[in-house]
């Protein structure tokens, strides 16, 4: 990764960390798993598979009122896709697959619906998660033949954007969540059309235990 690029991301984090955490009431580490996809969609390419990585990291949050809080995380998030690649006369069938790692910063506002004073808590979740691209690789794997891979950075762009919704829920210190992330930006350095614009698709369920 670019030294740049690093600079770049080391600056973000602490911009949006830092001053949240001098206010911060509640502070947490949480992980899980992503099934992520890029479009176009499963449903357009019977061959695209999603591809299952780790996500993890820490959250903060302060309250607005009792039942409204806003919570700030720093997440490292593997996504990407697996898609098959079928035999043709004079090819051999295998399969392809892109990962793309990512520094990620949700801001998120949060809704509980349990009665106040519960250990029990459910929650809905939504916002915003901007994402700086860390590495990116690409791995090619045809029967019979060694597997090759290849760092493909210089295809991917550096920064996403996605929205993000989910819900969950929290007994005592310990929380459990699913959620979804739309990617609102195409995320390939080539534009050759809507058709080759490539855009994140990720679910995530996580677990975690609130530290503060």
């Amino acid at each position: 990764m670019p030294l740049h690029r690093v600079v770049r991301v080391v600056c973000a984090s602490a911009f949006l960390i830092v001053p949240t955490l001098v206010h911060a009431q509640e502070v947490g580490v949480k992980a899980g798993i992503n099934s992520a996809s890029l479009t176009p969609e499963e449903g357009e390419d019977p061959e695209i598979s999603r591809r299952i990585g780790f996500v993890g990291g820490g959250w903060i949050r302060w309250p607005l009122s009792p039942r409204f809080t806003l919570q700030t995380e720093g997440l490292f998030s593997e996504k990407g896709v697996t898609f098959g690649i079928p035999s043709i006369e004079g090819f051999r069938a295998g399969e392809s697959e892109i990962r793309v790692r990512y520094l990620e910063f949700p801001l998120l506002a949060r809704g509980d619906f349990s009665s106040t004073g519960s250990s029990t808590r459910f929650f809905v979740a939504g916002g915003l998660a901007p994402a700086f691209e860390l590495a990116s690789h690409g791995w090619l794997r045809l029967e019979g033949l060694d597997e090759s891979s290849r760092d493909i950075g210089d295809q991917i762009k550096p920064f996403d954007l996605g929205l993000v919704g989910g819900a969950g829920i929290e007994f005592g210190r310990a929380v459990i969540e699913a959620r979804y992330t739309h990617g609102l930006l195409h995320i390939n350095e080539d534009d050759n059309g809507d058709e080759d614009r490539t855009k994140n698709r990720v679910f995530s369920v996580m677990a975690g235990f609130r530290v503060r």
